[in-house]
Order: C-alpha cells, then sequence, then structure tokens
C-alpha cells in the first residue's frame, strides 16, 4: 500500500488530479472524502463483503475511481487498488495544503486511532499522521495577525458566567462548549479560532490538555445520559439545516469520523434500539447501562477503531466541531458568519436553545418601516444588523400579542446576572445579560424613548426614576448601564436597581 515507484506514483497522481483540483472549491465534499478515505485503510480482505455496502466506501468507489455503477460485492485487488489512491490522496492534500485547519486534526486523530495489528502499517499511519500534524504547526507559526471574530472572543470573555461546570458533567459541558462555538461561527474556522475553542474548554474546567480514549469518552456520555436524561443530550447534538432538524440517518451514512457517529449511534440506541438493549442486559445480568456501553463500543470497533488509542481532549473537540459543520455543509447549507444570514425560528418550544443561521424566512415579518427588525414572535425580535436575538419587553413586562403591557422589574447588578441565567423564554434558556456594546447599538438618537418603537414597545425611560438598563459589562466595582431616555451610556453603582432586558445569540 506505502511503496510505489515514480512510474506507479505517476499513475495514482494522474487518477487524484480532477479530485485535487477542485478541492478548494468544494470544501464538504474533500473533507468527506478525506475521511472516507482514513476509514477504508483501516479495512482487512475479509471485511469486504460488509464494508462494500457501506455509504462511506460506495462515495470512496465513485470520488476515487469513477464507478458511479452500484455493486454489492468487490474484489481484494480492487480494495488494494482503492487503500492506496485513499493513502496517496491524503499525502497530497497534505503536502498542497488543501486540508482546512479542523479537517488536518480530525484525519490525524483517525488514522492514530485505526485498529491495525500489522507493524509496518502502524508505523506508517502513525508517521503520515505526525506528519499531519507538523503541517497543523507550522500553519500555527505562519498566523502572524489575530483577526477573531469579535463575537467569538465576548463569547470566550464571558463564558466563566455560564456556570457551565455546575449545569453540566464533562462530557455533556464540551457538547454544550462545541454547540455554543458553533452557533456563532459553522464553518471556514481560522486557526486561531480553533485555538480559541480549545482554550474555552479550558475556561469551563475541562481537562483540555489531557488525552481521552474513544472508549472511555464514549462510556462517560452514557453515564452522563443516565443521570441527566436523553433529553437533555439529543438537545446537544441536534444540527439543524434550512429544512429544519438534519436527520440522524443522514448524518450517520454521510460522516465517517467514529467519534461523530458514536454520538448519534448513542441516540439510535436510545430511540430505535432500546428493547434490543433491554433484552441484552438481561441475557448478561448487567445493568442497561452497561449493555449500552457494550454495544457501543462494539460497534465503534467493528468500523475497525480501536478504541483505547488515546488523544488530546482539545483535539477531539475541534474534531467533533469540524463534523457538526461538514454535516451542514453537505446538508445544501453553509452557515458561517454572514449579517444577511439570519437565526432561524424552533418550530415548538421544546426546541433546544442553539442558534443556527440560514436564509431569512419569509414568515417573519419586519416590525419596523427600515426592516432591521424581525418579528420571531412570542415577544422575541431578530435584529439583522447584529443577528441578535432580543425580549422586546423588559423583564416584569408581559406581551401581549401587541405590545408590552405591566410593569418593569428592577434588579440590582448581581441579581440582573442571576436572573437572566435563570430565565426561560419563548422556549429557550440561554438567555443573558447583554454587554455594553450590545446594548448600546439598540440606541436611536433624537427620540425618547432613545429606542426603536416598535421593536421595544412601552420601554421605561426617564432620567429621576432611574429608569436605566443594566448590562453584563463591568469596570472597576461599578457596571455599565444605558439610559434609553437620551441615548447616555454611564456606569453606576452594582447596587442601584434598573430594568433589564435579555437577549440571546450573536452573529
Amino acid at each position: 500500500m506505502f511503496n510505489a515507484n515514480a512510474t506507479e506514483l505517476a499513475t495514482l497522481d494522474r487518477t487524484l488530479e480532477p479530485l485535487l483540483a477542485r478541492a478548494s472549491e468544494r470544501a464538504a465534499e474533500t473533507e468527506q472524502l478525506a475521511m472516507d478515505a482514513t476509514r477504508l485503510l483501516s479495512v482487512r480482505p475479509d471485511q469486504l463483503a460488509i464494508v462494500v455496502k457501506q455509504p462511506f466506501f460506495k462515495r470512496l468507489l465513485g470520488g476515487l475511481t469513477g464507478n458511479t455503477q452500484a455493486q454489492t460485492t468487490a474484489a481484494q485487488t480492487q480494495l488494494f487498488e482503492m487503500q492506496r489512491l485513499s493513502w496517496r490522496y491524503l499525502q497530497l492534500l497534505n503536502e498542497r495544503e488543501l486540508m482546512l485547519a479542523h479537517t488536518m486534526i480530525t484525519v490525524k486523530n483517525n488514522l492514530l486511532t485505526l485498529a491495525v495489528k500489522e507493524t509496518e502499517t502502524r508505523d506508517m499511519l502513525t508517521m503520515m499522521a505526525n506528519r499531519i500534524s507538523e503541517r497543523f504547526t507550522a500553519l500555527e507559526q505562519r498566523v502572524e495577525t489575530i483577526e477573531i471574530q469579535q463575537n467569538i472572543h465576548s463569547w470566550l470573555l464571558t463564558l466563566d458566567a455560564y456556570d457551565y461546570p455546575d449545569r453540566y458533567p464533562a462530557k455533556l459541558r464540551m457538547l454544550r462548549v462545541i454547540q455554543d462555538f458553533f452557533a456563532l461561527k459553522s464553518a471556514n474556522w481560522t486557526v486561531t479560532e480553533i485555538k480559541y475553542l480549545q482554550k474555552a474548554l479550558k475556561e469551563v474546567e475541562l481537562p483540555w490538555r489531557e488525552g481521552i480514549t474513544l472508549g472511555d469518552f464514549i462510556d462517560g456520555l452514557i453515564d452522563e445520559i443516565d443521570a441527566q436524561g436523553f433529553d437533555a443530550y439529543d438537545r446537544l447534538i441536534e444540527v439543524n439545516g434550512a429544512q429544519g432538524r438534519i436527520e440522524h440517518q443522514f448524518i450517520l451514512d454521510n460522516i465517517s469520523a467514529p467519534s461523530h457517529k458514536a454520538l448519534y449511534k448513542i441516540a439510535d440506541s436510545y430511540n430505535h434500539s432500546s428493547d434490543v438493549i433491554d433484552l441484552l442486559a438481561d441475557q448478561l445480568s448487567i445493568t442497561r447501562r452497561e449493555a449500552l456501553k457494550r454495544v457501543l463500543r462494539g460497534f465503534i470497533e467493528k468500523e475497525g477503531i480501536d478504541t483505547s488509542i488515546t488523544i488530546p481532549l482539545r483535539d477531539l473537540a475541534v474534531e467533533l466541531l469540524g463534523c457538526r459543520g461538514l454535516v451542514l455543509g453537505l446538508s445544501g447549507v453553509t452557515t458561517a458568519i454572514n449579517p444577511k444570514l439570519q437565526i432561524q425560528q424552533p418550530q415548538t418550544e421544546n426546541k433546544p436553545t442553539t442558534l443556527v443561521a440560514t436564509r431569512q424566512p419569509q414568515t417573519h415579518k419586519p416590525i419596523d418601516s427600515q426592516g432591521r427588525y424581525l418579528d420571531l414572535g412570542d415577544g422575541v425580535a431578530l435584529d439583522t444588523q447584529t443577528n441578535l436575538q432580543w425580549m422586546r419587553c423588559a423583564l416584569g413586562q408581559t406581551w401581549n400579542g401587541q405590545t408590552c403591557v405591566g410593569s418593569a422589574n428592577t434588579f440590582n447588578w448581581n441579581d440582573a446576572l442571576k436572573v437572566a441565567k435563570e430565565t426561560c423564554y419563548a422556549g429557550y434558556t440561554d438567555w443573558r445579560l447583554p454587554t455594553i456594546n450590545e446594548l448600546k447599538v439598540l440606541i436611536v438618537e433624537g427620540q425618547k424613548p432613545a429606542i426603536d418603537h416598535k421593536a421595544f414597545p412601552n420601554t421605561p425611560y426617564g432620567f429621576f426614576s432611574l429608569k436605566w438598563f443594566w448590562s453584563s459589562s463591568p469596570i472597576a466595582s461599578k457596571a455599565w448601564y444605558v439610559d434609553f431616555g437620551n441615548g447616555y451610556a454611564g456606569d453606576s453603582d452594582c447596587g442601584l436597581d434598573l430594568h433589564v432586558r435579555l437577549v440571546r445569540g450573536g452573529q
């Protein structure tokens, strides 16, 4: 598989050249094929009868050889040739710098975890993984300027305020961080942004530098789901496209990275294989939880993966993020940050809190004459300039379908932060106190109140009654606020009782 003379290499390269020529233009398909090629390297001849029917093999057959005819059998010589092409494809992607940064990490992880017994093959896989890792390190060193999306930076700076260590056990906590990061930017991550994701793991008190095996990751997830409930887990792995929730089967068919497949096999086991799990538990006289662990480990190991190989937790997180983005890319929707893209409104109150950017829904009508604010229903407005979702009423007021009624409550700054984290509204639990910069964007100069009347009706204002609004931004021993009476931003003692308007999401 690994040794080829100059003539053989030239033949392989000619076969692969059309794929490589369009690699940059078709990033999602290239990333998918790179994962598939990695997966193929662990396939033994005695596994052909099963593998030939799997989606990843069919994609490789068409992508590497141009054979798009359906088939149910394959010869060992065909497997060997496809493995040689896969090996060379990965080499050339790396050498020509055609792999995205997160794809490098994913392929490196997968190469290291392939269950291969032959010493020569094992050594060559490790060598390629090291070369890809070296390429990623070189890419890091070339990043001379830090151009980070401001919303990602702001999220990282305020991450400790979300109390994730108290709210989520370790494995689910990592999935929540990935979900948050993905909501802020869902494709085309820079090396610097990948580092910010890894830093976020540290901020939520995860052992980001330490290694973890895929087996331990699966076992830990199942333990946490058993304790927290399946619904909490299901919300953290949901991916939404333009047409709504992307089906698990689509994800399982199109993503061959074992760690990511494990997430959805867990969900599949809860949803569709419950009776089988229960029967296995009864037959082996073990708990249902232990039976599920055995089934999941068996599934991954059957894929040719060594579940005992250790990879850094930070790299696992990048792999899961990248696969999530690939799902969206392959489903036909790319949602990297774009001010012209809007946040999709969930269909029911039981939907998860993830923000997913999609094209502006036709049912979301502009509230104001300029079309800046869209009505998302339930007293929630989308600011299309910032992609932030705002409560149209101050806390304490009630949205009656037309306007805000009742009196707004007031809170000192610490209580405002606390009530924001505890608020569930319009089916979402990720409301927060806005930063001072976010709050200032709402200011409309030259009118009173200095805020859009239609988007935010009956906004309290008035200097003498201190009808100001808290931001989450501290300054020394004080905190910033905005007075919508005159559009002024100032700082105040944290003990004062001021109004609160909550926000969620970001670009």
